[in-house]
């Protein structure tokens, strides 16, 4: 039966087309995703974000009313842009009121992060430099030293599905990560599961991408221990 184990509830920003497809396809038996989209339109900017989290609470009533057993927050840049504290308090008044946990892209790479006992990292995203600047300071002030970090400084939300496995290691080759205890990639819609063994063997650590940390610690708080293979090093623990 779909979801008979656990059935993990995503709000989703509409322009992301591949969070779904790389967690069904690694989904284990008896686990479901059911998404909800909220509406973002144009170029990745602080006001786009802003009037796409105006959507959440809508999203969080439809979900809650498919009876999940635990929300996702499926996004990472917000957590940038909004206000300090934002992420912990919005986690937990979706909580609140849908009566199920709440976890986001943040707490779920948080979570990744310490099972891993990561704190120096390097750092790559898709996001426009703008966006991206605001990134390594809030892993920074979180305790995580940034070794090293750079962005492919995509402009339209709709571009960043596209970025495939060639371009993706190009990209990371170019990042500092010997001194590095893991290699964090941020954004759910970035495409990373065809391709993360394959650079943790290159690069000699961990990689954690955003989708990789939410599937993991979705099934961790519904007490799922099962592996997840062709995952990385995340996905066997």
């Amino acid at each position: 039966m779909y979801g008979s184990r656990a059935r993990i509830g995503l709000i989703v920003p509409a322009n992301n087309s591949v969070i779904e497809p790389e967690l069904w396809r690694h989904a284990p038996d008896g686990v479901s995703f059911h998404s909800t989209r909220i509406l973002a339109r144009g170029d990745l900017t602080p006001e786009a974000v802003r009037l796409m989290e105006g959507a959440v609470d809508r999203a969080v009533e439809e979900l809650a009313a498919t009876e999940v057993d635990i929300i996702v927050y499926a996004d990472m840049v917000t957590s940038f842009i909004m206000a300090p504290g934002w992420n912990e308090s919005r986690t937990a008044e979706i909580a609140a009121h849908a009566r199920v946990p709440c976890i986001s892209a943040w707490t779920a790479m948080e979570a990744s992060l310490a099972v891993l006992g990561a704190s120096r990292i390097a750092l790559g995203t898709p996001y426009p430099s703008a966006i991206h600047a605001l990134a390594p300071p809030f892993f920074t002030a979180r305790g995580f030293d940034v070794i090293d970090n750079a962005t492919l400084d995509i402009n339209a939300m709709r571009e960043v599905p596209e970025v495939d496995g060639l371009r993706l290691a190009e990209f990371v080759g170019k990042l500092e990560t010997a001194d590095t205890e893991a290699l964090v990639l941020l954004a759910t819609d970035l495409p990373t599961f065809g391709v993360l063994d394959s650079l943790e063997r290159w690069l000699g650590v961990p990689v954690v991408s955003s989708n990789q940390a939410i599937l993991r610690t979705a099934l961790r708080r519904k007490g799922l221990e099962d592996a997840l293979d062709g995952l990385g090093r995340l996905g066997s623990l």
